[in-house]
């Protein structure tokens, strides 16, 4: 594995570390106003979501990425903040959130709240566990700053987006299913930079809990599978997701003045569960798919309006595990109330460790460390040499060839022109949920053939779910109706398709109502993948490729050679990229590719 310069002797910079010790633990290398490397620990566990401590990948930004524990000026901790009781004896959310001190502070709900994440940040701090992990790491427990949850989540969506550069007034939200206490904060911050949160939704009154428990009860995975249950939503008729929808309405709806959410169950956890067993008992899976995500849409949509027009404010930056759901961020980018939209990329927990590392940099930039620079690609991850890619290749020798290219994005264009299915692995590896062409599998878009393929033979996914599209940013507007630039570089955003999209692309369109979750590519992104693309467009005249994460069904996106490769010996993948090698099986040889160039 190729180490990654990360630091300058000639001009130091405030360094770094943020950590997420929780769902999809991350650890993330901040230097200068700059991320310089960010890892999940499921891509070295292969445990897809791997929770807990980001032991390995912190261990990787030591060993490979060059840091010194003792060069950091800062551990940005998010995450520390456990449940002092069992989240099902929470009986209302409000006065009796946390009831072994709820009799401390009666009639003050919001001081509890924030009293004890306090309390318990400091607590955990202390555990002999988290101080285990920190020392065996060889970070110094002094330097941690604990960072709560939902500042770390706003922190990525104002100081990554082009609005803190710009110096324009911007409204920030945060939504997801929980973090220290809260599921939602609504923030202000000024030209000048200083923030003022007006609002937080507590984890009693959460929608995405709502959203998740629904996932819970079809069957899926909580916090997880929720994806599944927004690309079913669209083959339901109107009526059916309505009248599911009319069910779950009573479970979560607007507070009285619209600017918050508001439990109207008084249940939780499996409480709600066992409500919903009873109360959905009957309705069909679509149905019940489509409802859920009727309710979200509409919730989510009505309350960024509010704010919106409450505020008069026209720069929206969003964040939070709620803002995954590309289809109700399609319809925020509609909104007229909304001149500018950024939605931060992978913006679930997994993004934690970015946003306490940013929110760390900013409490210091006073010292004169250097402006936080916008986002730009997301290719943060390890990358390996010719040399590591040839020792893999050794490992598995018995059961593949493989041949060095001398221009590879051409070959695997060809290949692609010709109905091939590939997987690509390229310089840096893409951190997030979305795979952005350096851990992807291509497929050519323009026939559902190879729809079928990929599932049948590689990816295994339900039959429902729709595959994206990497486009070349000079085709977008041929391929997607785009109401408003968002960028759409890291697939966050849903769009509307043209007629040529469901001619070139059909395969990489959801089935049902040919919208499309694109990745938009600039060459200065990535060059390799833009030239890949470029290449493909002068065999075929299609200006993207349908692009798909490079893993099996159930496990993480691959990270190393032995991962790639593996994932070659046991799916119908016909080749393998690798740098500059071509892989294939001995079983499969092909024609075109026995004998070296």
């Amino acid at each position: 594995m190729e180490g990654i310069a990360l630091t300058s002797e000639r001009n130091p910079m405030m360094r770094i570390l943020g950590i997420h010790d929780g769902h999809t633990a991350t650890a993330c290398y901040f230097e200068g106003g700059t991320i310089k490397t960010t890892l999940s620990e499921e891509r070295l566990t292969r445990v897809k979501g791997q929770g807990g401590f980001p032991s390995k990948s912190i261990e990787y930004l030591i060993d490979k990425g060059g840091i010194s524990p003792k060069s950091l000026d800062k551990i940005a901790l998010v995450g520390v903040i456990k449940p002092l009781v069992s989240i099902d004896q929470y009986k209302d959310g409000r006065q009796q959130y946390f009831p072994h001190i709820a009799k401390l502070f009666p009639g003050n709900p919001r001081f509890l709240i924030r009293t004890f994440v306090t309390l318990a940040s400091k607590a955990r701090l202390r555990e002999p566990s988290l101080i285990s992990h920190l020392r065996r790491a060889g970070l110094e427990v002094d330097k941690v700053e604990v960072v709560e949850h939902h500042q770390a989540h706003a922190a990525t969506a104002y100081y990554l987006s082009p609005f803190h550069t710009q110096g324009v007034k911007t409204l920030v939200i945060t939504l997801d299913g929980s973090g220290d206490g809260l599921s939602g904060t609504v923030s202000i911050v000024d030209e000048r930079g200083a923030w003022q949160r007006v609002r937080e939704i507590s984890t009693f009154d959460s929608l995405g809990t709502v959203y998740s428990r629904v996932t819970q009860y079809l069957g899926m995975k909580p916090w997880e599978h929720e994806y599944k249950l927004m690309g079913m939503a669209p083959y339901v008729s109107g009526d059916h997701g309505l009248k599911a929808k009319k069910v779950m309405e009573h479970y979560i709806r607007l507070g009285p003045d619209g600017l918050g959410f508001r439990n109207s169950t008084r249940l939780w956890g499996n409480s709600l569960l066992k409500r919903m067993e009873k109360d959905l008992r009957g309705f069909r899976f679509d149905a019940v798919s489509a409802g859920v995500q009727m309710i979200h849409e509409e919730l989510v949509v009505t309350l960024i309006r509010n704010w919106l027009r409450k505020t008069g404010i026209r720069q929206l930056a969003v964040a939070g595990g709620c803002f995954m759901n590309v289809k109700a961020n399609k319809l925020l980018a509609e909104l007229q109330e909304c001149e500018q939209l950024f939605v931060m990329p992978s913006c679930g927990d997994e993004s934690c460790a970015i946003g306490a590392a940013v929110w760390s940099y900013v409490g210091l930039a006073h010292q004169g460390h250097g402006a936080i620079q916008p986002l730009k690609d997301l290719y943060w991850g390890p990358q390996y040499s010719d040399g590591e890619v040839e020792d893999a290749l050794k490992e598995f020798s018995d059961l593949i060839d493989f041949r060095k290219s001398q221009d590879v994005e051409r070959d695997s264009a060809r290949l692609l022109a010709e109905h091939k299915i590939i997987g690509r692995m390229s310089g840096r590896m893409e951190w997030g949920a979305r795979a952005l062409g350096n851990r992807s599998i291509l497929a050519n878009p323009s026939q559902l053939q190879n729809l079928r393929k990929l599932n049948a033979a590689i990816k295994m996914r339900d039959f429902w779910m729709p595959f994206a599209p990497s486009i070349l940013w000079e085709r977008r507007e041929d391929y997607a109706i785009l109401h408003r630039d968002t960028g759409s570089y890291y697939m966050t955003m849903a769009y509307d398709s043209t007629p040529k999209a469901r001619e070139h692309l059909i395969a990489a369109l959801h089935p049902y109502d040919f919208t499309m979750r694109p990745q938009f590519v600039k060459e200065d992104h990535n060059p390799k993948y833009y030239k890949l693309l470029t290449e493909f467009k002068a065999l075929t005249g299609i200006g993207g490729v349908l692009n798909t994460s490079f893993n099996l069904h159930g496990w993480p996106i691959i990270c190393s050679p032995q991962d790639a490769v593996r994932t070659l010996v046991n799916s119908g993948l016909d080749y393998v990229t690798i740098n500059n090698y071509i892989i294939w099986k001995k079983s499969d040889l092909p024609v075109g590719l026995r004998s070296a160039p």
